[in-house]
């Protein structure tokens, strides 16, 4: 909402100032004019550490000016400067000065300038344009959201001015969380909802108090003049009861939502617009993590958050270099004892040698919005390990789960058309793994992409069954292949009649159904003596292999086989 995005090209819009590859790369011979110039004009403003960073991400824009990360840190940077009360005029005046030390070392005044230096200073010249104008664009969409809500920057300086006063103030984050998706809402009813968002919001405020746009789905409450923890915690009980009863929309729908709220107290908890609503996010974060729907802030939050942002960051080098790794896990044909397929299970090894639980890799992905980058990944590299193993002479169908954001993404099935015509491999080698509750956020939606990727071959297994809220009638209107047992399940059922009741009746309903049953988590010969005994004959476990990387199935195979 408040914050400038990136599109596949980048956050600056490169194109609209017709600026290609070879021209952005031709830049990097002005580094050694532009360095000292830019060094040069920001000399009196080093001492200032924000400052300081803005001028060394500045230097790097001759090289860099076409990298995704640089444009997120060097924006992200002018953001922190104009929160800080830089206004725009002072970015213009920093480059008009930059640009002209760059003209006096650039052109002798006694030698006419070549064709390439007026080009290769127009190139410049047009990229610190472009440059300029995303930040402008940025701030004025911070300052000011679509919907007339004041935006993070309006807030940073609204708590500028309270420090400045020794006015104390109480800062709450609050995400509200649907249980259902925004995707499937029609337009008129996507452009109420800020109102009837903000409306909720302020009903137990008073005049004082003020209200922003955040981040991402972020609402800023700021509660003017309060130095204990009392009425804000007030406050925000009363937001978590107004919330109760779900928003009824323009259409006539219902839209239930579920707010997570971090406060922090100013200046206890940070002494400035940033540190402060820092703090707020961060008690949010904590308070979605823990689901607990209030969370004050902690000082051990920020060690938490800087051991977060540093995995983060190291996962992100790691997705980008092509550093994570898919483990395949044997799924067993019991009568024949052989494999007849495998679950991709995804894996990462940090720098330290510290494994990753995958359930934390997932969180990681969704946290920073990764997760179009992650599923481009993971169905190149099941393509590659399918093409590998061909290779070897193992043309087993492979399994891989996808999430509720794939299963509504109608360009997903071309995605994947596209990668089995690079690879030349038939759909029928994959099955695509699917949860309950993915599927029954926006029905329709996700049918129209299921009935796509069918027709591509794909076969489609509804993981973890048992575990969500899937109704018969939806189920049976489904075009799946398979449904897996969960593994609680099957556990359970040595111990407890009921979930043996459980395991039986998912069984027959799968085969009634038309659809192969698959029961997770094998451990033991008895588990699979009684699932053969209720017809389940497909079976994945420790009982037969752990997951292993590609060398070590390869050798586990061979040797099953011979």
């Amino acid at each position: 909402m408040t914050t400038t995005s990136a599109n596949r090209n980048g956050y600056i819009n490169l194109e609209a100032f017709g600026l290609a590859g070879e021209e952005l790369a031709s830049l990097a011979a002005l580094a050694d004019i532009w360095r000292p110039s830019v060094e040069e004009v920001l000399a009196e403003e080093m001492a200032d550490p924000l400052l300081a960073e803005f001028a060394e991400l500045t230097i790097s824009l001759v090289g860099d000016l076409a990298d995704q990360q640089w444009q997120r840190r060097w924006l992200a940077c002018w953001y922190k400067l104009y929160g800080r009360g830089f206004a725009l005029p002072d970015l213009a005046v920093y480059f008009f000065r930059i640009v002209a030390q760059c003209e006096q070392r650039l052109f002798d005044p006694a030698v006419p300038a070549s064709r390439a230096q007026l080009d290769l200073f127009s190139i410049l010249r047009r990229s610190i344009f472009a440059a300029a104008c995303c930040a402008i664009e940025m701030s004025e969409e911070a300052r000011r959201t679509e919907h007339g809500v004041p935006g993070e920057l309006a807030a940073l300086h609204f708590l500028r001015t309270c420090a400045q006063s020794a006015v104390p103030v109480a800062v709450l984050s609050i995400a509200l969380v649907s249980r259902n998706r925004f995707g499937h809402l029609a337009a008129t009813d996507l452009q109420s909802l800020p109102g009837l968002l903000v409306e909720r919001l302020d009903r137990p405020l008073r005049p004082a108090d003020r209200i922003f746009a955040g981040r991402e789905g972020e609402w800023l409450v700021i509660l003017h003049d309060v130095q204990v923890q009392v009425r804000p915690s007030l406050v925000a009980a009363q937001i978590l009861r107004v919330f109760e009863e779900p928003l009824r929309l323009l259409s006539g729908r219902s839209l239930p939502m579920v707010p997570s709220i971090g406060g922090a107290m100013m200046p206890a908890d940070g002494a400035d617009g940033e540190s402060i609503l820092q703090a707020a996010r961060l008690a949010r974060w904590a308070s979605s993590e823990n689901q607990h729907p209030l969370t004050w802030f902690q000082v051990n939050m920020r060690q938490d958050w800087q051991l977060r942002f540093e995995m983060g960051e190291e996962f992100r080098r790691a997705l980008e270099n092509e550093k994570l790794c898919l483990f395949l896990q044997p799924q067993i044909d019991v009568p024949s004892q052989q494999c007849t397929s495998a679950e991709l299970l995804l894996r990462w090894q940090r720098d330290n040698g510290e494994w990753v639980p995958p359930l934390q890799i997932i969180e990681l992905i969704e946290e920073h919005g990764w997760g179009r980058q992650f599923t481009d990944w993971l169905v190149r590299h099941a393509m590659r390990m399918a093409s590998d193993l061909d290779a070897v002479g193992i043309g087993i169908p492979l399994a891989f789960n996808l999430t509720v954001d794939d299963l509504l993404d109608v360009d997903l099935p071309e995605l994947i058309a596209q990668r089995l015509a690079t690879w030349r491999l038939p759909g029928e080698r994959f099955i695509i793994e699917l949860t309950e509750s993915a599927m029954m956020t926006d029905p329709q939606r996700c049918l129209a992409v299921m009935q796509r990727l069918r027709e591509l071959g794909v076969s489609l297994a509804l993981d973890d069954f048992g575990t969500g809220y899937s109704s018969l009638s939806y189920l049976v209107s489904l075009p799946l292949n398979e449904i897996k047992i969960d593994r609680s399940f099957i556990h359970a059922m040595a111990s407890s009649e009921e979930h043996l009741r459980v395991v039986r009746t998912i069984i027959d309903l799968a085969w009634d159904l038309g659809m192969m049953p698959l029961a997770e988590g094998v451990e033991d010969a008895a588990q699979i003596e009684r699932l053969h005994q209720l017809g389940c004959n497909h079976v994945q476990g420790f009982f037969y292999a752990k997951p292993m990387a590609m060398p070590d199935f390869v050798t586990w195979y061979a040797e099953r086989r011979t």
